[in-house]
C-alpha cells in the first residue's frame, strides 16, 4: 500500500530531509561565495567532502542499533515478537494466552469451555516454539548482516573522504 501524502511517517522524514537539503545548499552557497576564486574549487571539494563524512556517520549510527537491535533479539527469540501475539516465554503463559487469538477472530460464538488436554496444547507449544526460534534465527542473521555490510561501506566511506579533505586542507594552508 502507498502512504497517502498526509501520513505521519511522510512527515516525520521529509520535513527533516528538507531540512537539511536547504541547510547544505545555504552553506553550499555561502562557501562558495567568500574567498578567492582559486580557493573556490577546494571549498566545494571540502563541503563535499564533510557532507560524505556526516552522512556516513549517521549510516554507522542507525547500523549500529539494527546491529545491537538483532543481537538482542537473537538472545531471546521468546521475546522478540509482538506482544499481542500468544506469549511463548513459557508453556503456563502460553495456556492462559493461547484462546485470546482463536477468539479475537471469531466473536459469533459464546464463551466455550476449554477442552484441550496439556498433551495437545504442549505439543502445539512446541511446535510454536520452534518455529519462533526459527523465524528469529532468519531474521536476525539478516538484519545482522545487512547492518555489518552497511556499516563496512560508511566506515570506508568516512575513512576515505576524511582521508582526501585532510589533504585538502594541507594543501589549501600550504598554498596559503
Amino acid at each position: 500500500m502507498m502512504a497517502s501524502s498526509g501520513s505521519p511517517g511522510l512527515f516525520l522524514i521529509g520535513v527533516p530531509l528538507l531540512l537539511f537539503l536547504v541547510v547544505w545548499l545555504t552553506v553550499a552557497v555561502i562557501v562558495t561565495q567568500k574567498g578567492d576564486d582559486v580557493d573556490r574549487p577546494n571549498r566545494i571539494a571540502q563541503l563535499y567532502g564533510y557532507t560524505v563524512c556526516l552522512i556516513s556517520l549517521v549510516i554507522a549510527l542507525v547500523c549500529l542499533s539494527s546491529i545491537l537491535n538483532a543481537f538482542f533479539d537473537r538472545a531471546n527469540p521468546l521475546q522478540s515478537d509482538s506482544p499481542f501475539s500468544t506469549s511463548l516465554t513459557s508453556f503456563e503463559s502460553y495456556k492462559a494466552t493461547y484462546r485470546r487469538d482463536v477468539t479475537a477472530f471469531d466473536r459469533t460464538e459464546a464463551a466455550k469451555p476449554d477442552t484441550t488436554s496439556d498433551a495437545t496444547l504442549r505439543a502445539r507449544y512446541d511446535a510454536l516454539v520452534k518455529d519462533r526460534v526459527a523465524a528469529t534465527r532468519y531474521r536476525t542473521a539478516k538484519s545482522l548482516t545487512i547492518g555489518f555490510i552497511f556499516l563496512l561501506i560508511s566506515d570506508a566511506l568516512f575513512a576515505m573522504h576524511w582521508r582526501w579533505v585532510r589533504k585538502l586542507n594541507d594543501v589549501s594552508r600550504g598554498a596559503a
